[in-house]
Parts: C-alpha cells; sequence; structure tokens
C-alpha cells in the first residue's frame, strides 16, 4: 500500500487492473484447494450474514407495513424514526471498528465485538413486541422504539465491522472472490427466507412477530461466527487510537488515499441509489398494482434471487476478466437502468422480466462491494476502514428515506411518472444516484489509464 501517493499503483496492487494480472489471478482461482479450514471460515462469514440480512429485511423492506400495523401511518414518521436507527448503526461502525482494531483478548481481535454486539442488538430486537403489543399510546410506543432501535443498533454497527474485516483478515487475495461469493449466497439465502416468512406474517396480522424471530436468528449468527472463529490477536502492536474518530478525514487520506476516498464516494451513491431500491420494491408493487405482500416478493426478491444464481458464476468470471473498475461500471450501469425499468412500468407482469436485469445488477453490486475494500484495506486497521466504508453506504440512506418519505406523502398509489412523487420518482432518484457514480467510476478508469500510459512512457524512455 502506497498510502495514496500512486493511484495506478495503489489500485493496480489492490485490483489487479490489467489483463495480464487477471490471468494470473483465474489461474490462482482455478488452483484453489479446499480445505476443511477454508469452508470452516467461509462458513464462519456466511452464517453472520444470514442472520443479519434478517434485520435488513426487515427494516429495509416491510419496515412501512410493520409500523403501520402498530398504528403509525405518516410516511414522515417511520422514515424519522429509521434514520435514528441508521443514525445509530453509523456511530456503532464507527466506534465498533476502531476498538476491533485495537482490542486483543483471550477470545482474539475479532470475536468480542462480533458476539456482544449481534446477541445484545438480537435482545433489544426480540424486546420490541413487549412495547408495540402491550402500550396503547402511540407517542409512547415511538419514543421507547426509537430509544431500543438506537440501543440495537448501535450494539449491532459495533459488530459489523468486525465481521466485514474477516474478508480480509482470513482470507488470502486469491480466495476473497470465493468468500464475497459466499457471503452473497448466504446473505441472499437469509433475505429469501425472512421475505418469505415476514410476508406471511403481515398477510395474517401477526407482523410482530418478526422482531422476535430477527433476533434470534442475528444472535444465532453471531454466536455460530464467534464459535468457528479462531482466537488469535495479531502480532504487531496496534497504532489505532479512539482519538482517530477525531480526524477521520485525515486518517482516510494517509493510510488509504486517492483510491479510498474515490471509493466512498461511489459507495455513497450506491448505497443511496440500492436502498430507495431495497425499502420500496415489495411496498411499491403492493400499492401500484394492489397484490398481496407474499405475491409481490415471490414475483420481485425471491425470483430476483434466483436470478442471482443463475448469474452468479459468470459474474465471477466476468469481474475477473474485465476488473473490478470496468465492471463496477457495468454494474453502475445496468443498476440504474433496472430503476428506470421500475419506473416506467405498467403492469404487474412487467416485473418477471425486470428482475433480470435486478438479479444481474444486485450480484454485480454486492459482489464488489464486498471484493473492492478487501483488497485495498490498509493493513493494521481493517475493521476502522471497513467500518467507514459501510458508513458511507450506510448514512446516506437516513437521506433517502427522507426523500422516499416526502415523495411518498399522499402519494402512494401513484402509478406513472405523470404526477410527481410516488414509487415511480423515487425509482427515478435511485437511477440517478446510479448515474452520478458511472460518472464517477469513468472518471477513475480514465485517471487509471493515463497513469499506465505515463508509466510506460517512463520504463520505454
Amino acid at each position: 500500500m502506497d498510502n495514496g501517493k500512486g493511484l495506478n499503483t495503489s489500485m493496480n496492487e489492490g485490483n489487479a487492473e490489467t489483463q495480464e494480472d487477471y490471468q494470473i489471478q483465474e489461474e490462482k482461482i482455478e488452483k484453489l484447494v479446499v480445505t476443511k479450514k477454508l469452508v470452516k471460515f467461509l462458513f464462519a462469514v456466511g452464517v453472520f450474514s444470514f442472520g443479519y440480512n434478517f434485520v435488513t429485511t426487515a427494516e429495509y423492506v416491510h419496515f412501512i407495513e410493520i409500523l403501520e400495523d402498530v398504528g403509525f401511518k405518516s410516511s414522515i414518521v417511520i422514515s424519522v424514526l429509521f434514520s435514528i436507527s441508521l443514525m445509530a448503526l453509523c456511530i456503532g461502525a464507527i466506534f465498533g471498528g476502531i476498538i476491533s482494531d485495537k482490542i486483543r483478548s483471550k477470545f482474539g481481535q475479532r470475536i468480542p465485538t462480533i458476539f456482544l454486539g449481534s446477541v445484545g442488538a438480537g435482545a433489544f430486537f426480540i424486546l420490541i413486541p413487549l412495547i408495540t403489543q402491550v402500550v396503547n399510546n402511540l407517542t409512547m410506543i415511538f419514543i421507547l422504539l426509537a430509544i431500543i432501535f438506537t440501543i440495537a443498533h448501535l450494539l449491532l454497527g459495533g459488530a459489523y465491522p468486525a465481521w466485514f474485516s474477516l474478508i480480509s483478515d482470513l482470507f488470502k487475495k486469491k480466495e476473497r472472490t470465493f468468500a464475497s461469493v459466499v457471503v452473497i449466497i448466504f446473505s441472499a439465502t437469509g433475505a429469501a427466507i425472512a421475505i418469505i416468512i415476514f410476508s406471511m406474517l403481515i398477510d395474517n396480522g401477526f407482523s410482530w412477530i418478526i422482531w422476535i424471530i430477527t433476533g434470534l436468528a442475528l444472535a444465532i449468527g453471531g454466536i455460530l461466527t464467534s464459535i468457528l472463529l479462531p482466537r488469535e490477536n495479531p502480532k504487531e502492536p496496534s497504532d489505532v487510537k479512539l482519538s482517530d474518530i477525531r480526524r477521520i478525514p485525515k486518517i482516510i487520506w494517509k493510510y488509504g488515499g486517492l483510491p479510498w476516498a474515490l471509493l466512498l464516494i461511489v459507495n455513497t451513491f450506491w448505497g443511496f441509489g440500492s436502498h430507495l431500491v431495497e425499502t420500496g420494491l415489495v411496498v411499491s408493487l403492493v400499492k401500484r398494482f394492489d397484490v398481496l405482500e407474499i405475491t409481490a416478493s415471490f414475483a420481485s426478491n425471491i425470483l430476483m434471487g434466483v436470478f442471482i444464481a443463475v448469474f452468479l458464476i459468470p459474474v465471477i468470471w466476468f469481474v475477473n476478466r474485465i476488473g473490478k473498475t470496468r465492471a463496477s461500471i457495468v454494474a453502475s450501469l445496468s443498476y440504474g437502468i433496472f430503476c428506470l425499468l421500475l419506473a416506467l412500468m405498467k403492469n404487474f407482469s412487467a416485473i418477471y422480466f425486470i428482475v433480470i436485469i435486478g438479479g444481474l445488477s444486485n450480484i454485480l453490486i454486492s459482489t464488489l462491494q464486498i471484493a473492492l475494500p478487501a483488497d485495498i484495506v490498509p493493513k493494521g486497521r481493517e475493521a476502522s476502514f471497513m467500518g467507514i466504508f459501510f458508513v458511507f453506504s450506510t448514512a446516506v440512506k437516513s437521506l433517502a428515506t427522507l426523500v422516499q418519505g416526502i415523495l411518498l406523502l399522499n402519494k402512494e398509489t401513484v402509478k406513472s411518472l405523470t404526477v410527481f412523487g410516488g414509487y415511480p420518482w423515487s425509482f427515478i432518484f435511485a437511477s440517478i444516484a446510479f448515474a452520478i457514480a458511472l460518472v464517477i467510476l469513468f472518471a477513475i478508469y480514465s485517471m487509471k489509464q493515463k497513469e499506465k500510459i505515463m508509466n510506460i512512457m517512463q520504463i520505454t524512455s
């Protein structure tokens, strides 16, 4: 790592962007030896993401319906409550990443924050039905939910960076693509199961049970991950300090340089756009086309999961073939088209074709959001930087939720773009976000090409 002093050097070392590097990488992937240790580590990182996706499904896909069942009818009120949760998640991730990098214990470096964060958050999620089912005053329910969500997300945020850093800690560079794919498979499986169960519970008036299931899934996932991880500490002492929080921009530039700065900006727009889709896809189908929750879930997220499985191997080959930067350009373009089609669709049956592009876009974005940062994360600051990376894509979701709430205010059933507002315009905003990310990625690629030309000229002169 050159601390950002050379864009081409850093990105080439981390991402192996030249065709020659990718030919070497493909050979290494083909010769990858699957050992019991590797399988154990793959399951360890996968099972946490399985449980975590019960949380994201409850909050990103079904949050509006769950709170509507409680009695909250205002999109603004729901958006404010969710924004509070996201802010707490980001604060927890910043502190959790620094603590995880700094800590040295008899349980190892990553286990304490993963275990305490996931189990603690799971316990608070399980408490939510006690509030919503016992308390009758909506104002008091809002206050208590705000407190519980804040604590739960602070704990969950503390666990996430330590888990995210495992991709860099446990796996060699040639193994990280497979590790990313395993995480995606576990995540998609967890989300699919959660969507089916949660949709059935909502349709039958038992949405309060969702929080109990979510808490148990998260806690069990965190426990299993903690059991499977090696109880090891880095040999080198850590130079990470809690005071680093006050100078995060300087830390990013000093240890990550321009590659990390640009990657964080791209991830911010990815996070904004994808959040609008994740939170609005199923509900928009229900509101716009008057179908059951379970029908909308099967036609969108479940079917999309099928296409993700179909595209899994081709996407791995594609990313390895053309390089991560160019693959990111394709990912942004395809996801933007997906959002645009969601905005323009006139009837429910169109979703069966649109999700084909959605599946391809999701697997591309999901793979690159894991593999890109893991390859270039600074040594010794894995959890800190992964936490910051996570925060940039998560913090912007508060803004996305607020924008969505304003657009949906009294316009949830709007079907077309002829009236400003509603889900069609929410998807237009998402498409714009991916278009901006696309422009930045083109700029990154152009800079990299200029650096390559300059290096070649220096070598040949």
